[in-house]
């Protein structure tokens, strides 16, 4: 009874040694399997071959036949079940059908096999976890509400490249965030867009997407309130996988501005800190001061026909000679479908509208609005600009019949959210002495402490008020003659970006019915938006002039990941200090009636502007051909760089 026990075990034992062994040889993957069974197959057709000599018969019938032939056709049996058709002698057939079994057998676990490794791989590849082989690409880590624009922005960017690829690494699921990307895209311009799975924090996950071979990272942060974190430690990450590679510019999405100057400090002026909030506001700011400002601003963000861009002089001597110790007024008209309108030096400071005889010097570089980021051809068939008949900036300083009365401005603001603290500062710095300001806000979803102001920001006297939107007899407070503008801010705590743009879009109805029931001269009713696509609703609800919020923000990280330099030259733009964008009427500039765009250029700069196109019956042309011919009426304005 021992004996059988003992027996028993060594049994057991070398079964499970020989399932572990099995185990461990499966663990290493297809290729170990397939060697596994190549060994049997080769190990059944010796045994074949070797039964077949050792009886002294073959399966070809020929008793002169070698072991090495009988080998050859064990195998073929193995492969083909036919070959065992002409067998004869029952000794012969009963071997052969032995073999073809094991040959069907071993068939039908290598085709299994390869279809799961097939399987795998596929299902690997869906996962993204390939490494990126590209060079010149842009790569966004993380993802977010921001990206689909950014992605859309990019590939209308690079649709002058001859190729133009986009590498999201973000921890999601890749092929869902490709379809919703595509699906509110839609055409990517020839641009390529590749997907990966991975945390941004981990250099492991970061060595697929190649940074140190791309033209530019973007680093998005996530949708939480404490985004700042993530960020950081993707920025440090990026950085540390980017040691000794300086050419590549991060642009980083940051809440707080002491996030993006500590980051700067840590790796150094490569990084390019982007405040959605602070940029929200300076443009939604901005755009307060004249109607038609907003559609000026979205040209100038969107990639179509009215680009900033930033040329060397030596990428322009090609088309137009050499441009040192030129004055830049003879630049003016030099370009068919470009116009310039300021010079950057070499130390990186911009001077917008500088004084006509300026002169470039070496190191100066050219800004302009252009089509794209090739060099702009020369104009033809026009006169350029003679610098001599051009008054000097001095004989027009007591020249202000054109320009715009800065009068008070009294604003009442509904709702509120992050973008509020910012778009206030921003309307004090822009606003005249006495100018106010009221805070409309729905207690149930702000609680008051969110909204503490001061009373009183560089002149502009702030009043709020905690109401309930439900007590729609709170709106008779539009009915306040002395009002100029009404702005509607999306509340975003605790509700999706839908809900928050149905509630604005219908407090904004119920505005525009007690501004029609007042009757007089209506306020400008500005309306912020989180989803674009609800802005052809707003127009046609009776908006005046629309902010969306997620657009703005990813529209400049995209301009700043093409050309980080752009950043001071937009804020110098949107600025109410020194040379900026603005509307003036054409009847104010005498330039009235049909012309051509180069008169109008030669006519605007007398008086010291730069005229870049028209706002003609509300619709704004940037950016025409020297060309152009245009009618404007007195109604219609110029749109111009001030002096």
């Amino acid at each position: 009874m021992t004996d059988d026990k003992q027996r028993s075990k060594k049994t057991s034992s070398l079964r499970n040694r020989i399932r572990y062994h099995l185990d461990n040889l499966l663990a290493r993957g297809t290729w170990a399997v397939l060697v596994l069974l190549f060994a049997i197959t080769l190990l059944v057709v010796i045994v074949s071959a070797l039964l077949l000599n050792v009886a002294g018969v073959t399966f070809t019938g020929n008793q002169d036949s070698s072991w090495f032939e009988d080998f050859w056709q064990s195998g073929l049996r193995t492969l083909d079940p036919g070959t065992m058709a002409s067998d004869e002698g029952w000794g012969q057939r009963l071997l052969a059908l032995l073999v073809t079994m094991f040959g069907i057998l071993i068939a039908g676990t290598l085709i299994g096999i390869i279809a799961s490794a097939v399987e795998q791989r596929v299902d690997a590849m869906k996962r993204g976890r390939s490494a990126v082989v590209e060079s010149g690409h842009v790569v966004i880590l993380g993802a977010s509400a921001r990206l689909p624009i950014i992605v859309e922005q990019l590939a209308m960017a690079g649709r002058t490249r001859r190729r133009n690829v986009l590498v999201v690494l973000a921890d999601c699921e890749p092929s869902e965030l490709g379809q919703s990307i595509r699906a509110e895209v839609g055409d990517l311009r020839g641009s390529r867009l590749v997907i990966r799975v991975g945390d941004p924090t981990r250099p492991t996950d970061l060595a697929l997407v190649g940074l140190d071979r791309a033209r530019t990272v973007i680093i998005l942060a996530a949708d939480e309130a404490d985004s700042d974190a993530g960020v950081v430690r993707t920025t440090l990450a990026a950085h540390s996988a980017l040691a000794g590679v300086d050419r590549v510019p991060l642009v980083v999405e940051v809440t707080e501005p002491i996030t993006g100057e500590s980051l700067i400090r840590a790796c150094g002026h490569g990084v390019h800190p982007v405040m959605p909030t602070q940029t929200i506001a300076r443009v939604a700011a901005f755009t307060l001061r004249q109607p038609g400002l907003n559609q000026v601003i979205q040209e100038l963000m969107d990639y179509h026909n009215a680009d900033l861009h930033i040329f060397d002089l030596g990428d322009l001597r090609e088309e137009v000679g050499e441009l040192v110790n030129v004055c830049f007024a003879d630049t003016l008209l030099m370009f068919d479908k470009a116009r310039a309108i300021g010079v950057m030096h070499i130390d990186g400071n911009v001077s917008l509208n500088p004084d006509p005889a300026r002169q470039f010097v070496e190191g100066d570089r050219l800004i302009m609005i252009a089509e794209d980021r090739r060099p702009p051809a020369k104009a033809t068939g026009v006169d350029k600009m003679n610098t001599s008949d051009v008054p000097s900036r001095t004989s027009l300083d007591g020249l202000t019949s054109f320009q715009r009365e800065n009068s008070p401005e009294h604003v009442l603001i509904i709702g509120w959210n992050a973008l509020g603290p910012q778009l206030v500062t921003h309307l004090a710095s822009l606003c005249a002495p006495g100018s106010t300001a009221e805070i409309l806000y729905d207690s149930q979803v702000v609680d008051e402490d969110v909204v503490e102001l001061p009373s009183m920001i560089h002149g502009l006297e702030l009043t709020s008020t905690a109401v309930r939107v439900k007590n729609l007899q709170r709106l008779a407070k539009v009915s306040n003659p002395a009002l100029t503008s009404i702005i509607l801010l999306g509340y975003r705590h605790g509700i999706s970006p839908g809900e928050a743009d149905s509630r604005t879009l219908l407090t904004m109805m119920l505005i525009r019915q007690e501004l029609q029931a007042r009757g007089g001269t209506a306020p400008r009713l500005i309306v912020e938006l989180l989803d674009a696509e609800n802005v052809d609703l707003a127009i046609t609800s009776g908006a005046d002039d629309f902010v969306v919020s997620n657009a703005i923000a990813s529209r400049f990280m995209t301009q700043l990941a093409e050309v980080p330099e752009r950043r001071m030259v937009m804020m110098h733009l949107y600025s109410d200090e020194g040379a900026s964008i603005d509307l003036i009427d054409a009847s104010a500039l005498g330039v009235t009636g049909q012309m051509e765009f180069h008169e109008m250029v030669r006519a605007v700069y007398s008086l010291g502007l730069l005229a870049i196109g028209w706002r003609c019956n509300g619709d704004v042309t940037l950016n025409p051909a020297t060309s152009d011919r245009v009618d404007l009426g007195d109604a219609d304005q110029v749109v111009v760089i001030t002096k």
